[in-house]
């Protein structure tokens, strides 16, 4: 009874990662797809341990399909990490709750070039003035909100062009970054709502319209974002290069492009580790990705990203 369970859930994973339905028990299905894809291997097991041939047999099929959507997150380019490199950090503050002495501290160690924070509140854009992140960091575009809406973009190098992407709920900023040597870059701070418990639909709308307008940038770019959206959530990957659909951009993203895996990152506040690959860096048109991992960011419900790029 058991490997069937575990085998029908690996049906409804494969099934989540693939339809790219806009309905929210599917999203919320797909966000756990690699976890019920390894529980099908574990039914494959004990059903093959029970002599249940045919059921064994089926269970072998859905492992078959669904272990390969799982392999480009584990097999990437071999990229190699230069000084010239920008360092680019994400993170999410938790309702600007994290520690922004931690936050600073965090860049300074990291020699961090450019940040973008989401969940940035006006309280917590205050505390971050009275660290030392704005000695590094002294050029800043920021839309603080009450909640978790506001979203911020410090950086190293001087900024221009700012202004915020229309048609969405919470603030998502871009602005253009001056890099000595290299010119310039479209930045972008990106906070989507999620799947749930807003509306799947909703949060289906929200990355179609930040795809529509990040194809229209003519700039290369980096982005930060908390895309509260996991690998096997198709309306992300339609965002990615590769993807047919009309309005995708063609990003590349530095976990997948590293082949990093699964850089979980939410929920770090809990007993158990984070489960979901939600904070993110992407590129395209000329910056590269060549490093990517999680950072811990005190008193935040979310892991931070640092990512490694070649301008």
């Amino acid at each position: 009874m058991t490997g069937w369970l575990l085998v029908a859930l690996g049906v409804a994973g494969v099934i989540a990662h693939f339809s790219g339905w806009a309905n929210t028990v599917w999203a919320r299905a797909a966000a756990f797809t690699p976890l019920m894809i390894l529980g099908a291997v574990v039914g494959l097991i004990l059903l093959g341990l029970a002599r249940f041939v045919w059921s064994a047999v089926v269970a072998l099929v859905v492992v078959v399909v669904g272990l390969p959507t799982q392999v480009p997150l584990f097999v990437g380019a071999d990229e190699h990490v230069a000084e010239s490199d920008l360092r680019v950090m994400q993170a999410n503050i938790y309702l600007g709750q994290a520690d922004t002495t931690a936050l600073a501290r965090l860049a300074d160690d990291r020699d961090i070039d450019v940040l973008t924070v989401v969940e940035l509140t006006p309280d917590a854009a205050r505390r971050i003035e009275t660290t030392s992140l704005r000695a590094r960091l002294p050029f800043a575009y920021l839309d603080p909100r009450e909640g978790g809406s506001g979203s911020g973009i410090y950086s190293r190098y001087p900024l221009s062009d700012t202004r915020e992407l229309t048609g969405l709920t919470h603030a998502n900023l871009r602005a253009v970054v001056t890099i000595p040597g290299v010119g310039r870059r479209a930045l972008y701070a990106l906070h989507p709502i999620p799947p749930y418990p807003e509306p799947a639909w909703k949060w289906q709308l929200e990355l179609r319209r930040l795809g529509e307008q990040l194809r229209a940038e003519p700039l290369p770019l980096i982005i930060g974002t908390d895309v509260n959206s996991t690998y096997d959530h198709r309306p992300f990957r339609d965002l990615l290069a590769g993807s047919d659909a009309p309005y995708s951009p063609g990003l590349t993203d530095a976990a997948d492009h590293l082949g990093a895996g699964i850089v979980a990152t939410y929920p770090a506040n809990r007993a158990f580790p984070p489960m979901l690959a939600l904070d993110r860096v992407l590129t395209r048109g000329g910056p590269v990705p060549t490093g990517f991992e999680a950072v811990d960011l005190p008193g935040s419900d979310h892991r931070g990203v640092v990512a490694t790029v070649r301008p």
